[in-house]
């Protein structure tokens, strides 16, 4: 008996290498990348460098968190990229003090606040239809896309906005000591959407809507208001996103956020949260989009062609999803 109990706890022991892969295969892949990187690229590792990846993957990063809820929640938001225009234009014409019967010249804070407050009101909208309605989040996000980036040309002008005060460009630009701010602020993000999803029962609402929506009507959970909240949080994490942006680059475009959408669905998917719902933490949304900021500052330094870019991260989604259909067990 005793020799049959030490058979089973050596099975039980033994290391599973495809197990481990099939677990840790984003990791094992994203230091893969960063090694090969280095050898082509010795100055891929400097310091600088580093900190200009999280620089440029902070406010993508802040929106990917965002959508990355929607998605455990088998939801989807299309329209990011326009709202990152919308967002932006709206925060640039409010504080910018260039000559022009509609720039506003006000305050800072009413530039950030307006931002956040335009992409809410456009998710507010876009959830609403989407529990309401029972329109499909697709549909309803396809139309926000467009709307939000006719209102981005109108309000613009269909020119760029800049001539931003620098009280409103010190989030986007200035640093804490070596830490750029958009770097800080996206960690905050980071905890704070660790927290909901995690630590608040709207957490547990979220993966319980994405598993099965019916089955969690059933249960008495309110669906429609899960999927609203949601989706303000995901507006709040945008309009964060595009007014730091904003900032950063202290201009604001119409044409600003162009593709956004893939780089945001692209982060969540290959860092491992579901298409299909129900499955996703937090920490896959930031090594998804981390190590797509990875690839395209590692092409940048190779001198490889922007176009490249879009036929890369078009074949990483696809490449992502036939993942998770194998790994839930429908491929």
């Amino acid at each position: 008996m005793s020799n049959a109990n030490e058979t089973v706890n050596k099975k039980e022991n033994r290391f599973d290498a495809r197990q481990f892969i099939r677990d840790h295969g984003i990791l094992i892949g994203f230091f893969i990348i960063v090694a090969l990187l280095s050898i082509a690229r010795p100055n891929f590792l400097r310091a600088a460098n580093l900190i200009n990846v999280l620089r440029q993957v902070s406010c993508i990063g802040i929106a990917t968190l965002g959508v990355g809820l929607l998605i455990i929640m088998n939801q989807i938001d299309l329209g990011i990229g326009s709202t990152f225009a919308l967002a932006g234009v709206v925060a640039g014409v409010i504080v910018s003090t260039s000559s022009g019967d509609f720039y506003m010249g006000l305050p800072w804070g009413f530039g950030y606040l307006a931002g956040i407050g335009i992409s809410m009101l456009v998710a507010l909208i876009a959830g609403t239809i989407i529990s309401k309605a029972r329109i499909p989040a697709f549909i309803v996000t396809m139309g926000t896309m467009s709307i939000g980036r006719g209102l981005a040309q109108i309000v613009a002008h269909g020119m760029p906005v800049g001539g931003f005060p620098e009280a409103f460009n010190f989030l986007g630009s200035a640093s804490l000591g070596p830490i750029p701010w958009p770097v800080i602020i996206y960690i905050i993000a980071i905890i704070v959407t660790w927290y909901i999803l995690n630590k608040r029962p709207l957490g547990r609402y979220i993966y319980a809507v994405g598993s099965n929506e019916e089955a969690a009507r059933a249960a008495g959970i309110n669906v429609d208001l899960v999927k609203i909240k949601t989706y303000l949080i995901e507006g709040i994490l945008v309009g964060l996103g595009s007014v730091i942006l904003a900032a950063r680059i202290k201009s604001a475009s119409p044409a600003a956020g162009n593709s956004y959408e893939l780089d945001a669905i692209a982060g969540c998917i290959i860092g491992g949260v579901s298409f299909t719902g129900g499955i996703g933490n937090v920490s896959d949304m930031v090594i998804g989009a981390l190590l797509l900021g990875v690839i395209s500052n590692g092409m940048d330094l190779l001198g490889v062609s922007a176009f490249y870019k879009l036929v890369v991260k078009g074949s990483i989604i696809i490449i992502a999803v036939l993942i998770d259909r194998k790994r839930s067990g429908r491929g």
